[in-house]
């Protein structure tokens, strides 16, 4: 009887040093809950354009916005962001006379009107995953978001050239990094793209008087253009 208390007492004390060597204390683990569901980020940043062929898509320039995103299970979130870009873009007038090079060495100054100032806007909708599930791993939480909206220029009508950018239909995809130093506050930086189209009209293929033309013949009139967003926000959190 005193070998089997024994025995038991033993068996305590090896089960307790081997639950204190496996696993971390609460107070030390790297991971902390996200206790705060909602987030609304003031951000800034650049957006890097893919030039076009003919070079008349809205161009790279600053931006900034708003972004909401509401954790509604586990590591998913549904996102909606508001954002400008402080682009240019450069007019083509068909009809001038210009040089313009060959299909293979295109003389961009062709048949240039002027480069306008020409912000540029998005609204999307989307989800988002934290890698990290529902907490933060040393106050970082890494993160993949993908969504669909709008980009546009909020011109109705065509510029000289019979080109317009308008309202397009624009996917988003990307990923990013947010550290949460405490339950209200947090910096995040993300790296989206954008893809849209756009469409060249007629003109841009019809030779002027002097017999030059915007395009070739061989380029396609719509092409789809990725386009690159860093930026970096503070976001105030909320909602537990």
């Amino acid at each position: 009887m005193k070998s089997a208390l024994i025995a038991a007492a033993l068996a305590g004390v090896a089960a307790s040093s081997l639950s204190a060597q496996v696993g971390y204390d609460p107070q030390k683990s790297p991971f902390r809950d996200l206790d705060r569901r909602m987030e609304l980020t003031v951000f800034t940043g650049t957006y890097r354009a893919k030039r076009d062929p003919a070079r008349v898509a809205p161009e790279s320039g600053p931006m900034m916005g708003f972004h909401y995103q509401w954790r509604a299970s586990g590591p998913a979130s549904l996102t909606a962001t508001l954002s400008r870009v402080e682009s240019d873009r450069r007019v083509l007038d068909p009809e001038r006379d210009g040089t313009c090079g060959t299909s293979t060495e295109p003389n961009v100054d062709c048949k240039l009107v002027r480069v306008y100032r020409w912000p540029l806007y998005f609204a999307d909708a989307g989800v988002a995953v934290d890698l990290t599930g529902a907490r933060s791993f040393y106050h970082l939480v890494p993160d993949l978001k993908a969504g669909v909206g709008l980009a546009s220029d909020f011109h109705t009508q065509p510029d000289v050239g019979e080109f317009a950018f308008g309202t397009r239909f624009a996917i988003k995809w990307g990923g990013g990094i947010r550290w949460v130093p405490s339950e209200l506050f947090q910096v995040r930086a993300d790296v989206t793209n954008y893809l849209y189209s756009i469409r060249y009209p007629e003109s841009y293929y019809r030779p002027s008087d002097d017999d030059t033309q915007i395009l070739a013949p061989t380029q396609k009139r719509s092409v789809w253009l990725n386009n690159a967003g860093l930026t970096i926000g503070l976001s105030y959190l909320f909602s537990r």
